[in-house]
C-alpha cells in the first residue's frame, strides 16, 4: 500500500523538483519565504495533465493550483520537522535511489540487444555433450596453460582419433556427473546454462566438436547434438502407482496395466485417479500437474517426452517408469512460446540478474570512463605489486609500512577526486581471498576495484549530471515525506483517536441515517406448487419456523427462507413496492422466489459501527481540513492572480 500510496503522491499528483532547478516565469504563489515560479508550476502541471491537451481552462489551473498549495504546505512543514534527517526516512529514500539508478548505470541498446537474444534463442531447444577441465577462476597462468592443453589433447582424441565424444566425456571430463550422463546435457534453452556456455551451445553447428572456451568453471569442449524448434508447454495429469526400491518395480507395473486396462475399457481417467492414483499431491485435481517445459530439468526426462509425445487433448499414454513410479500421463492442454511482447519483462529480468548482464556492464563502464575523465597512473600498479608482501593473499591481511607510507600515492583519479594506494588497501582487506599469486590475486583486485569506483562515482553523482534524475528524486524525497506526516497528522490519527471520532460523529449524526427499512422474509420455492402452499401458511399465519418443519418433511431442500432487514432503494431488489406483504422475485434456477414484507421501520440514526468506513473517511478530511487551516496560518500563503494569468502563454 505504501508503494501504491507513495507512487500516487510524488510522482502522479504532487510532482514536484523544479523548484531548485528552475526559477524562471512569473511567480505564481509563495509558501512563506518559498516561491513557486510559472516553470515549476506548468512543468508538473503538465505532467499530471491528459495528454494532448494544450492550455488548460482557468477552472483547471484553479483546482490544481489548490491543490499544489496544500502540498507544498505539507512538505514545507515536514522540513521544518525535520522529517528528512530521520534515519528511517533516509534509509528508505536510499532504497528508492537504488533503483531509480539502475536505468542510468546501463545501456539500453544493449539491453534490448540481450532481450532480444535471449527471445530468439528461446524458439530453439539444443542437445548438447560436454568435455570439462576444471580451472579456479584465479589461477596462475602456468595452471591455465596446462589446463588449456590437456582439453586440447582430449579434443585432438576426438577430432583426429575419432574416439567417440561419449566415450572421451566418459573417461576425462572433470564433470562428476558425466560417470552416468557421459556429457549429455539433454536438451536446453536460454538462461539454463551460464551465458558463456549457452553463446557456445547456440553458435556450434550440429555434430561439430567446439573450440576450448572458459567458464568459471574451467575450461570445456562441446558437441552439438542436435537442435530443434522450441515445444512450449504442455498441462498434464497422471495416475501414479509408487515403489520404493527394484523389488517393487514389478508390483507396481502389474497395478499400473490392471487400471491402463480399466482405462482402455472406457472407465473414467479422473475417477481412477481420485481411487488409486499414489500421487497424493494430485490426486484430489483428478492428477493435474503445473505447466512443464519440454526443457524443465526438475521434470524426469522420459516424463516430459511421453506429456510432449501426446498429440490430441484427452489422449493418454501407456504405463511408462520413471525413478519414482510407474505413470499413466493424460494431455490437458498445449501452449506454443508466447509472442515476445508478453514475455519481453521477464526476459529483461532475467537479463539483469544473468551473467550476461556484464556485456552491460562493459558499455556503461567504457562510457563513464570517458565521460568522467578517467585517468591511470599503471607505473603506480607496479609499485604497489614491488612493495605488497605474498601475505595480501590472506584472510587477515595487514599492509606493512612498505605501502602504509605511500598511502596517499595515486593509483587512479576520476575528474578531480583522487584514489590512493589508501583506498585499494581497504578494498583488499574487505575482498574475497581465493588466490595464492600475489601479482595475479592484486591485478584481478584492482580491476574490479576500478570498476566498482567508476560505477559508485557515477551513480554518486547522477543527480549533477542528469536533471531529470534529480526532479525524479526530488519527487521521492517529497513524496516520502508527504506520505509520513499526512500517515500521522490523519491517516493513523483517524484509526487511534477514538474519542474524537466519537465525539465527530456525535456532532454530525444527522449526517449518517438510515432511510426507511423494512424487515423481510425471503423464500425460495423448489417449484410453484410448493409456492403455493407456502403462501396458503403465511396467510394463516404460521411464523417461519413452522412453514420449514412442514414444507420440508420430506425434503429438505423443498424451501429456504431467510430473514433480514433491507433499506428502502436497495439495488437487489429494483422493483419492490414499500408495503407489507407478500411480493414475487424473477425466478432463478427454476426457483420459485418471493418476498414477505413484514414491517417498515422509519428514518432512524445510525450506529457509529454501522458506518464506521464513511464516518472514519468524512473525519479524516475534517482532520485534514483543519491541519490545512493551521499550516496557512503558520506559513502565509500569497498566490498572484497576474502570475497565474501568465502561465501557458
Amino acid at each position: 500500500m505504501r508503494n501504491t500510496i507513495l507512487g500516487l503522491l510524488a510522482l502522479m499528483l504532487f510532482a514536484t523538483v523544479q523548484v531548485k532547478a528552475q526559477k524562471t516565469g512569473p511567480v505564481v504563489f509563495t509558501v512563506a519565504n518559498d516561491t513557486i515560479y510559472g516553470s515549476e508550476f506548468e512543468r508538473v502541471f503538465s505532467k499530471n495533465s491528459k495528454p494532448g491537451k494544450i492550455k488548460p481552462t482557468n477552472e483547471e489551473l484553479e483546482e490544481y493550483l489548490q491543490l499544489y498549495i496544500k502540498f507544498k504546505l505539507k512538505v514545507k512543514e515536514a522540513y521544518a520537522l525535520k522529517m528528512d534527517t530521520n534515519s528511517t526516512f533516509k534509509s528508505e529514500l536510499a532504497g528508492y535511489r537504488k533503483q531509480l539508478a539502475q536505468p542510468y548505470l546501463t545501456d539500453k541498446e544493449v539491453t534490448d540487444q540481450l532481450i532480444q537474444e535471449a527471445y530468439d534463442r528461446m524458439k530453439t531447444e539444443v542437445r548438447v555433450s560436454h568435455i570439462m577441465v576444471r580451472l579456479s577462476t584465479n589461477a596462475l597462468p602456468k595452471d591455465t596453460l596446462a589446463a588449456y592443453k590437456k582439453i586440447m589433447q582430449f579434443r585432438d582424441k576426438i577430432t583426429n582419433e575419432k574416439m567417440p565424444f561419449d566415450t572421451a566425456a566418459y573417461q576425462y571430463s572433470e564433470d562428476e556427473s558425466a560417470k552416468f550422463n557421459y556429457g549429455d546435457l539433454g536438451y536446453f534453452s536460454t538462461f539454463a546454462m551460464i551465458y558463456p556456455f549457452e553463446n557456445m551451445a547456440y553458435n556450434t553447428p550440429i555434430g561439430q566438436v567446439s573450440m576450448p572456451f572458459r567458464t568459471q568453471f574451467g575450461y570445456h569442449i562441446i558437441i552439438v547434438k542436435d537442435k530443434r524448434p522450441a515445444r512450449g508447454d504442455v498441462k498434464a495429469a497422471h495416475l501414479m502407482i509408487r515403489f520404493n526400491n527394484e523389488s517393487e518395480v514389478d508390483a507396481a507395473k502389474k497395478k499400473i496395466d490392471a487400471l491402463y486396462d480399466k482405462l482402455k475399457a472406457g472407465e473414467d481417467f479422473n475417477k481412477l485417479v481420485q481411487q488409486f492414483s499414489e500421487d497424493f499431491g494430485t490426486r484430489s485435481r483428478n492428477g493435474e500437474l503445473n505447466w512443464v517445459n519440454s526443457t524443465s530439468g526438475n521434470i524426469p526426462a522420459i516424463f516430459r517426452e511421453t506429456a510432449f509425445s501426446l498429440k490430441n487433448i484427452g489422449d493418454y499414454s501407456a504405463p511408462v517408469k520413471s525413478d519414482f513410479g510407474w505413470h499413466i500421463i493424460k494431455l490437458l492442454e498445449k501452449k506454443p512460446l508466447a509472442p515476445f511482447d508478453e514475455l519481453k519483462e521477464t526476459i529483461k529480468y532475467q537479463v539483469q540478474r544473468d551473467q550476461r548482464s556484464e556485456k552491460n556492464k562493459e558499455v556503461v563502464l567504457v562510457r563513464i570512463k570517458k565521460e568522467n575523465k578517467f585517468i591511470e597512473t599503471p607505473k603506480s600498479l607496479e609499485k604497489f605489486i614491488a612493495l605488497a608482501d605474498t601475505g595480501i593473499t590472506g584472510s587477515n591481511w595487514v599492509a606493512k609500512e612498505s605501502l602504509t607510507k605511500n598511502a596517499s600515492q595515486t593509483l587512479f583519479s576520476i575528474e578531480s577526486k583522487k584514489y590512493t594506494y589508501d583506498d585499494f588497501i581497504g578494498y583488499i582487506q574487505s575482498a574475497n581471498k581465493s588466490s595464492t599469486n600475489k601479482e595475479t590475486a592484486i591485478k584481478s583486485w584492482y580491476t574490479d576495484f576500478v570498476n566498482s569506483s567508476n560505477l559508485a562515482y557515477e551513480e554518486a553523482n547522477l543527480e549533477n549530471k542528469y536533471p531529470d534524475f534529480n526532479y525524479l528524486m526530488q519527487e521521492y524525497r517529497d513524496g516520502i515525506l508527504l506520505f509520513d506526516l499526512t500517515d500521522k497528522m490523519v491517516w493513523t490519527k483517524s484509526v487511534e483517536d477514538t474519542a474524537g471520532l466519537k465525539s465527530f460523529f456525535a456532532a454530525n449524526n444527522a449526517k449518517y441515517m438510515w432511510n426507511e427499512r423494512a424487515n423481510i422474509e425471503l423464500y425460495s420455492c423448489k417449484d410453484e406448487k410448493t409456492a403455493k402452499k407456502v403462501k396458503k401458511c403465511i396467510k394463516k399465519g404460521y411464523d417461519s419456523v413452522k412453514i420449514l418443519s412442514k414444507m420440508n418433511s420430506k425434503d429438505p431442500n423443498s424451501v429456504k427462507i431467510e430473514t433480514k432487514l433491507i433499506e428502502k432503494g436497495d439495488k437487489a431488489y429494483p422493483n419492490l413496492e414499500w408495503k407489507n406483504g407478500i411480493q414475487m422475485l424473477p425466478s432463478l434456477n427454476n426457483e420459485v422466489s418471493f418476498i414477505n414484507i413484514l414491517t417498515i421501520q422509519p428514518p432512524a440514526p445510525k450506529a457509529l459501527h454501522e458506518t464506521l468506513g464513511m464516518a472514519t473517511t468524512d473525519y479524516q478530511t475534517y482532520l485534514e481540513n483543519s491541519w490545512i487551516s493551521q499550516l496557512q496560518e503558520k506559513y502565509p500563503v500569497i498566490v498572484n492572480p497576474h502570475g497565474l494569468e501568465q502561465l501557458f502563454k
